[in-house]
């Protein structure tokens, strides 16, 4: 049983790695607005060896205000669209800007879309209303394209917020969003701390039945030897 016992902690430290590196990662991201955590269960693999499994938790974090006319939350599931120079991508809101030509853009200048298209803003005074239409000045400017994903396992992650919809894409029955206001990540601080703690601990556990085993099996093969 030396050999097995070897491969099962092996293993055990493998996955205890990957579930390290998805909690730091959601740990350095807490201050992100908008960011979804990661997270990694364990199952077990031929009822032996623990196998670490990712998903993408879209759970509602908190929306605080910030008073900013073009910060915009969503406090409902879906998307808002943006066009990048590698196709649409889906954002859940965020400081939005107006660029030189007034377009209104996310924070890496990306047009944010609307559904008849780019959304144009040239006035002095921006309102968003819950169902995501935009008025200017008074005067309706259009609405936000928002967005769900039939299948949200299918969403990969590319980075700064964005997420790329390998599937298709659905327009959701009920929109609510707030302007002036910014979502926050879905990461608890605290219990991300606390995790690592305990990963940390179960590692150093693993790394010292390894070396008990090492010892043994030297021990096994000296006197198998001698025989």
């Amino acid at each position: 049983m030396t050999v097995p016992a070897f491969v099962v902690a092996a293993r055990t430290m493998a996955y205890l790695t990957q579930r390290q590196e998805v909690i730091a990662n959601n740990l350095a991201n807490a201050n992100t607005d908008g960011f979804k955590a990661d997270r990694i269960t364990g199952r077990s693999f031929d009822e032996l060896f623990p196998e670490a499994l990712a998903s993408l938790d879209l759970k509602q974090g908190a929306v605080r205000d910030t008073g900013r006319t073009l910060d915009v939350a969503l406090e409902t599931d879906g998307f808002l669209v943006v066009s990048t120079a590698r196709g649409d991508r889906l954002i859940r809101g965020g400081g939005l800007t107006m660029d030189a030509a007034g377009l209104l853009v996310d924070q890496d200048g990306n047009p944010v879309m609307g559904l008849e298209g780019a959304l144009h803003i040239r006035g002095a005074r921006v309102e968003i209303e819950p169902d995501g239409t935009v008025v200017v000045d008074g005067a309706r400017a259009g609405k936000l394209k928002v967005v769900q994903v039939a299948n949200p396992a299918t969403l990969v992650k590319e980075g700064v917020g964005r997420f790329i919809a390998t599937e298709g894409t659905i327009a959701p029955a009920d929109v609510r969003m707030r302007q002036g206001a910014l979502e926050d990540a879905n990461v608890d601080p605290m219990t991300g701390t606390v995790d690592m703690i305990q990963i940390q601990r179960a590692y150093s556990t693993n790394a010292e039945v390894l070396r008990v085993l090492d010892s043994v099996l030297g021990t096994l093969t000296s006197d198998i030897g001698r025989v």
